[in-house]
C-alpha cells in the first residue's frame, strides 16, 4: 500500500512539471462584438497561471505581438493569487490589412512556457 501511494504521488509530481503556464487572452465583456472596425477600442484581459511553483522567468518577460492593432496602454501585473497573474490591454483597431486583428502572448522558458492568442473579426 505504501508503495503505491508513492508512485502515484510520483505520477502527479511528474505530471504536473509535464504543462506549460497557461496563458488566457479574452476580450472584456464591455468591449466584446461579433466584428470590429477600424478606429474600435478594445479590452484585452491577460491571465497567466504559472503551473511551475517556481518559475525561472519572471512575469515581466512575457511577450505580446500584434497584428492590425495598435497599442494604447496596459496596467500593471497584479498576482490575484500565488502564481496567478492578470493585466490588461488597451488597443485599437487599425485597418493596416485585410483580415484579423491579432494580439499573442509567449512565454518561453526551459519548463516549456506558454502561449496564446487573441483574435478578432475585422468588418
Amino acid at each position: 500500500m505504501k508503495k503505491l501511494i508513492v508512485f502515484l504521488f510520483l505520477i502527479v509530481l511528474v505530471t504536473c512539471h509535464a504543462f506549460a503556464c497557461e496563458i488566457n487572452l479574452t476580450v472584456s465583456k464591455d468591449c466584446k462584438k461579433e466584428a470590429y472596425q477600424s478606429g474600435d477600442e478594445v479590452i484585452i484581459e491577460v491571465q497567466v497561471q504559472f503551473t511551475h511553483r517556481v518559475c525561472p522567468l519572471g512575469i515581466k518577460m512575457t511577450k505580446f505581438t500584434y497584428e492590425n492593432l495598435k497599442i494604447l496602454g496596459a496596467t500593471e501585473w497584479t498576482e490575484v493569487k500565488p502564481g496567478l497573474f492578470t493585466r490588461q490591454i488597451k488597443a485599437i483597431v487599425t485597418d493596416e490589412k485585410a483580415g484579423v486583428a491579432k494580439l499573442s502572448a509567449i512565454r518561453k522558458c526551459e519548463k516549456e512556457g506558454g502561449y496564446a492568442v487573441c483574435t478578432l473579426s475585422k468588418s
